[in-house]
């Protein structure tokens, strides 16, 4: 603050007054050229090749065009990625040039970078520094950068290999049925380890919705039953008498006539003394539960976790079930079709019995058939192993 020379005849009071008007005039002054810099809390995340704004602005704003701005790297204060000063851009760094300008704005306060063509090299703190006649401030700005090509790398390459194994499986498979001359679907139901189970329904702890038919092997939804017509009616339950803890084991399920499908249908294992709710979050794999579902205009679904929605044409009108508890193996076959449908990989433990559920609404029973004949032929099935390792019962 300037010395105030006031006239010697002057009365102190008056003195006194005029000091403390000039003391307040110099407050006020300096306190309108005070700032300080704002710039983003977490780290800008770009990806190489694209343009980038480095977010820097003054608060409050006023206009920045009488102000010096320098941005620059680490410890690079005097080589600087870009220096604004008197008005216009002094200096930008070597490999900063033809990519680095201002963002604009600069009558608002706004001083951001915009930063073009980037680069791995580019990632890292940013400074900027902002100075006036009676004001100066500083703040970083972190600057990460990422490759978008990473990701679609590793996906061509999953899926490269994923092509490599199924063409060296389709191989396999031709070469290994003209050997034999038999069909893999029907070797698995042939086997000696396989056998061809007479299921039926245990009457005990048959849901009271469901009625039973014909020596507890058809079952259906009864009139008692309220739906309320929202969703699948996944605690419509009824479970297999027959328990397996090891072993391979097969049965058919018919699923409609006179070449009209049953539309809703629920048919896996599940472990043995589970009961099913309303709930499909509750019946997954780690709580004991697999099984394909039907449900209507909605299509196909599996429980795995993920669930796997799958599209089944044409529809099963007999279904075939392969349950190999010992490699932890749940498979399905469209029997009409002589076709593989899909097979859920886990690991079982304990007691598991048949699951089955005929859903609501339908015209037909779901009838459980009597020791069926294997499945002769089967087309190649395009339909994935779904595989739930990680979710044992």
């Amino acid at each position: 603050m300037e010395a105030v020379n006031l006239p010697a005849e002057w009365p102190p009071e008056q003195c006194m007054v005029l000091i403390i008007i000039a003391l307040l005039l110099n407050l006020l002054v300096e306190t309108s050229v005070s700032f300080s810099v704002v710039v983003p809390g977490d780290p800008v995340v770009s990806h190489v090749g694209s343009t980038v704004i480095l977010s820097c602005r003054i608060s409050p704003p006023e206009n920045a065009e009488a102000l010096e701005i320098r941005w620059y790297r680490q410890d690079q204060f005097n080589n600087p990625v870009l220096l604004y000063n008197h008005g216009k851009i002094q200096d930008i760094q070597e490999c900063f040039r033809n990519r680095t300008s201002l963002s604009g704005g600069l009558k608002d306060g706004d001083v951001s970078l915009r930063l073009e063509k980037l680069a791995f090299q580019d990632e890292g703190p940013f400074h900027c520094d902002v100075s006036g006649v009676k004001a100066y401030d500083s703040k970083v700005v972190d600057l990460k950068i990422t490759d978008p090509s990473g990701s679609w790398k590793a996906l061509f390459f999953t899926v490269l290999i994923g092509a490599l194994l199924g063409l060296f499986g389709l191989i396999l498979y031709k070469y290994r049925h003209k050997l034999t001359g038999k069909n893999i679907v029907k070797k698995d139901c042939e086997e000696e380890t396989t056998k061809e189970v007479d299921i039926t329904i245990d009457s005990e702890h048959l849901h009271p919705g469901l009625i039973l038919f014909t020596h507890c092997k058809m079952v259906r939804d009864g009139p008692q039953y309220n739906h309320t017509g929202e969703g699948f009616p996944y605690d419509l339950c009824a479970f297999g008498a027959q328990r397996f803890t090891s072993g391979r084991h097969y049965w058919e399920v018919e699923l409609g006539q006179e070449n009209t499908p049953k539309n809703y249908w629920l048919i896996g294992v599940v472990k043995q003394g589970n009961v099913c709710v309303n709930d499909r979050s509750a019946l997954t794999p780690s709580k004991g539960y697999w099984f394909l579902c039907s449900d209507g205009p909605n299509g196909f679904h599996t429980n795995t976790d993920p669930p796997v929605k799958l599209s089944l044409t044409p529809r099963p009108e007999r279904l075939g079930v392969l349950l190999d508890y010992d490699d932890g193996q749940l498979s399905f076959y469209n029997v009409k079709e002589r076709k593989h449908l899909l097979t859920i990989s886990t690991r079982f433990s304990g007691s598991v019995v048949p699951l089955f559920n005929p859903g609501v609404g339908d015209q037909y029973l779901m009838t459980i058939l009597d020791i069926p004949e294997p499945v002769e032929s089967a087309e190649e099935s395009s339909q994935p192993l779904l595989s739930n390792n990680s979710s044992d019962a």
